[in-house]
């Protein structure tokens, strides 16, 4: 279980990476284009487990887990960029 949770945790840091880099490229602006990754990653967990279920077995429940942890990583990364965008908004940097 902690493979899992340090495998989310990393994803959702490569995702915050590339986040920060495309910030920086879009010249310390947040745009529609900070949103897209997270949903691509969210509606990635689902189409992996929706393929687990059709697998079935162990095989099926490995890659559950996998897409659950994906979901997860695409979650914290739309919600860890929801706060950013609220705060640099009431910064009146945007």
């Amino acid at each position: 279980m902690e493979v899992l949770i340090l495998w989310t945790l990393g994803m959702w840091a490569v995702q915050l990476l590339i986040e920060w880099f495309i910030y920086r490229l879009q010249g310390r602006r947040m745009t529609w284009v900070q949103y897209i990754l997270p949903c691509v990653a969210l509606l990635g967990g689902a189409v992996v487990i929706m393929i687990s279920i059709d697998m079935g077995g162990w095989n099926g429940i490995g890659y559950a887990l996998l897409g659950v942890s994906l979901g997860t990583a695409g979650m914290l990364t739309l919600i860890t960029v929801a706060i950013r965008d609220v705060m640099l908004r009431r910064r009146g940097r945007n």
